[in-house]
């Protein structure tokens, strides 16, 4: 466990380096914790793939400890009324939209997940 937190932490200082204010708020901290989870679960499948049974179950174990540092989600009825009340104040814009509610949501939710929810509305 200690290995993959000086992971992490190395890669949110990375990451607050690269900001032109040096400071990370939380929002950031959440979207890069969420990229490294995207990032593990498809190095998952990939190792599936090539029957690294191995290093499929490190790749497990590193999702599993990043998934306490990550903030529960809401459900996604709330996110498709955010969606709703943001449709009814930007009109029919895709990036508008999802640009809007990932602001709303802080990085409750996934970018992949609101997309799709936003195409579902807009369709």
């Amino acid at each position: 466990m200690v290995g993959v937190l000086r992971y992490l932490i190395s890669v949110l200082d990375k990451r607050e380096l690269q900001l032109p204010s040096g400071e990370m708020d939380e929002s950031e901290e959440i979207k890069v914790l969420r990229k490294e989870m995207k990032n593990k679960e498809e190095a998952r499948v990939m190792f599936l793939k090539a029957e690294r049974v191995d290093l499929v179950s490190e790749q497990d174990y590193e999702i599993e400890v990043l998934k306490k540092y990550l903030p529960v989600g809401i459900s996604e009825e709330e996110v498709e009324k955010i969606v709703d009340e943001v449709i009814l104040e930007k009109g029919r814009n895709f990036g508008a939209i999802m640009g809007e509610t990932m602001k709303r949501l802080g990085g409750k939710v996934g970018g992949d997940e609101v997309a799709r929810i936003v195409k579902e509305k807009l369709t």
